[in-house]
């Protein structure tokens, strides 16, 4: 989700007179880091013939190719991005920051001219990310700042590989996949000052295309797409997990109850949800607001793929919307926008075939 970062980059002459100090120091590192990390891309080819390039590396990069037809073949935009590569941080390329009161879910956004609204804003560099997040938790926001290790302009420029992709786990093809699939589909599908449909379209169609990508590249039966299930498996049961506690929460604030006994409440929801998923980290308003981003359609997408017929056609659908579909900047209940997609499914008379998962 670091569209919105480079989106700010072209929109840097007309924000500043409106943003004030943050935005003046936020538009200048978007720019900086964006220029930084081009400037240090390599074309693909070249690091893979790099005698200095760890095997593993040269490995997974020598997949990127094949992914990108198969994107290609599967209707999303791939034709400028991820020629080049570029090391990165551990952490990732860039920290994502968001806000949320710590009463509600009504995340906190940013506006800016040309470039749009948008639920977090990226930085580059770590500690200007913290010193936001912690900025913000002063002024009474719950906040967070996390690393992103995608990395996507959204179309705006070409888009390298970065080193953080690259997963060091069993499922590191998929996972380099759902990536760049993820990604593309925001190349390809991207409806202005709508964070919840494009997020939510591309965490879907994103995971739906890399499971034909496994099954065709390897096998439906293969290790590699073995450790892709297992790992949605896992990730899926968390997430439902978080879910719960997210709903849970969210009958909280909007009862009648005083603050102080919302507040109590919420401590013990968050307290027994840290537990059963041994979390590291404590979550608060911020970090479970996204849960609704990518996660609270999930189910009504995988149901417009069965309607539309496959991912594909699913996404040459969404992709005849229009910004006058959406009732609101930042809507959140797709509801009406996933009837409108499968009412288009229905008239054109979509049918299964143009790709199989076994």
């Amino acid at each position: 989700m670091t569209g919105p970062v480079l989106r700010l980059v072209l929109a840097f002459a007309l924000a500043l007179p409106v943003g004030g100090c943050l935005m003046t120091r936020y538009l200048a590192q978007a720019a900086s880091g964006q220029l930084r990390l081009m400037s240090q891309a390599r074309p693909i080819e070249d690091v893979i013939a790099d005698p200095e390039t760890p095997a593993r590396t040269r490995v997974l990069l020598a997949e990127i190719a094949g992914i990108k037809a198969f994107g290609a073949r599967m209707g999303l935009d791939t034709s400028k991005n991820y020629t080049r590569y570029v090391e990165v941080p551990a952490s990732g390329t860039v920290w994502f920051v968001g806000a949320a009161p710590p009463l509600s879910f009504e995340a906190r956004s940013w506006c800016f001219p040309v470039a749009g609204c948008f639920t977090g804003l990226g930085w580059f560099d770590e500690q200007e990310a913290l010193r936001h997040r912690d900025q913000l938790l002063r002024d009474g926001w719950d906040a967070m700042a996390r690393p992103a290790g995608a990395y996507s302009t959204g179309g705006w420029f070409p888009d390298p590989v970065v080193s953080s992709m690259l997963s060091p786990d069993d499922d590191a093809f998929a996972w380099l996949a759902n990536i760049l699939l993820h990604e593309s589909v925001h190349a390809t599908v991207l409806i202005p000052d709508e964070m919840y449909f494009n997020e939510g379209l591309a965490e879907y169609v994103g995971d739906a295309l890399t499971d034909v990508w496994l099954v065709e590249r390897f096998g439906a039966d293969s290790p590699e797409r073995a450790a892709w299930t297992a790992g949605q498996a896992e990730r899926r049961a968390r997430v439902d997990r978080s879910f719960e506690a997210y709903q849970a929460l969210d009958t909280l604030y909007k009862s009648t109850q005083p603050a102080p006994a919302k507040l109590e409440a919420k401590a013990r929801i968050i307290d027994e949800l840290v537990e059963d998923l041994k979390l590291w980290h404590r979550p608060n308003n911020a970090s479970l607001v996204e849960l609704r981003l990518y996660k609270a359609h999930y189910d009504g997408f995988a149901r417009l793929e069965a309607v539309c017929g496959d991912a594909p056609t699913l996404l040459r659908v969404a992709g005849t919307l229009k910004r006058s579909d959406f009732t609101e900047s930042l809507q959140e209940d797709l509801t009406p926008v996933l009837e409108l997609i499968e009412a288009r499914c229905r008239k054109t008379g979509s049918k299964p075939g143009a790709v199989s998962r076994s």
